[in-house]
């Protein structure tokens, strides 16, 4: 219940995929909506540049939209939509790297945008170890700690059981903790 009293109803991603796909352009907006951040934690991941990575999501967004009628499983669409932004940022770091000639036959990478990385980016490899999690442990950690859902939320948005929710929320938490401890220790 939310606190005005009234039970909130939330669609499934198979829901509002299915939904997306007969011309409701709303229940696409709220996929958006439930998965930005996600998408936003990918892209940061790869490049390192938060305007980069808005644009990324951008994309990843749009391209999603135009190919929802290729996605074979509708309750699949958060690993799906997190490998398209997986897609775009490595695309879009292939962009911005070009070779230039230097007279005298040399070459030369440049960055086509400046490293305007952020200090906590830099310390925090906290995204990298989210990357290396498995696609479902990454949508749950997503959802929970960047979209701020609640178990139940994430329970009914994802199709699973509560308690699968919590067991499979409870696994990842220790292994991104283990990663870190270990990290912390070289």
């Amino acid at each position: 219940m939310s606190p005005s009293g009234v039970t909130k109803n939330v669609l499934s991603d198979a829901e509002l995929v299915e939904r997306a796909r007969r011309g409701d352009t709303e229940s696409y907006g709220s996929l958006c909506r439930r998965y930005e951040r996600s998408a936003l934690a990918v892209a940061l991941t790869r490049l390192g540049d938060v305007h980069a990575a808005e644009d990324v999501v951008q994309a990843t967004l749009l391209v999603g939209f135009q190919r929802l009628a290729t996605l074979s499983d509708a309750s699949k669409f958060g690993p799906w939509i997190l490998q398209i932004a997986r897609r775009q940022a490595l695309e879009s770091t292939r962009r911005r790297h070009m070779s230039v000639a230097i007279p005298g036959g040399r070459t030369s990478e440049i960055t086509t945008s400046e490293a305007s990385t952020t200090d906590w980016i830099d310390k925090d490899n906290l995204l990298r170890l989210v990357e290396r999690l498995p696609d479902h442990e990454r949508v749950l950690i997503g959802l929970r700690f960047f979209d701020g859902l609640s178990l139940a939320e994430i329970a009914e948005t994802t199709a699973r059981p509560l308690g699968t929710v919590s067991k499979q929320l409870s696994r990842a938490t220790t292994r991104l903790r283990g990663w870190l401890r270990k990290e912390e220790t070289r």
